[in-house]
C-alpha cells in the first residue's frame, strides 16, 4: 500500500496550484523503506534526511540523486527495528510540517 502522496502547494505569482509529488516506493520492510520523489532535488532530500536523523528510531536516513538532469531524489530510511518504518517515517513528514508551520507564523508576524 502506497501511503506517501503528500500534496503541496505551488505559488506562481498570484495563482495557487494544487500538485501531487510523484512517489515511488522502490523498498519496504519493517526496518526499511525506499523512495524516488520525482521532480525534486537536494532542498527536500537533505531536509528530510536530517530530520529523519533526529527522530529516536531512525539508524540510517540518507538521500541520493543519481543524476542531475533525472530529477529522480531516492531517500532511504533505515529504523532501528523497535517500530515500524511506515510509522516512523510518517512522524518524520509531521515533524517537518510542524516546523515549517512554525516558521511560517514567525515570518507572519514579523511581516505585520
Amino acid at each position: 500500500m502506497n501511503r506517501f502522496k503528500p500534496k503541496y502547494t505551488v505559488l506562481r505569482g498570484d495563482k495557487v496550484a494544487e500538485e501531487l509529488i510523484k512517489i515511488n516506493v522502490l523498498k519496504r520492510t519493517e526496518k526499511e523503506i525506499e523512495i524516488e520523489v520525482e521532480g525534486e532535488d537536494h532542498t527536500l532530500g537533505n531536509l528530510v534526511a536530517k530530520m529523519a536523523l533526529r527522530h529516536p528510531n531512525v539508524s540510517i536516513a540518507f538521500y541520493t540523486i543519481d543524476h542531475p538532469l533525472v530529477g529522480k531524489l531516492r531517500i532511504r530510511i533505515v529504523s532501528d527495528g523497535n517500530r515500524e518504518v511506515g510509522e516512523v517515517f510518517n512522524e518524520v513528514l509531521e515533524s517537518i510540517k510542524r516546523d515549517v508551520n512554525k516558521l511560517m507564523k514567525v515570518v507572519q508576524e514579523k511581516l505585520k
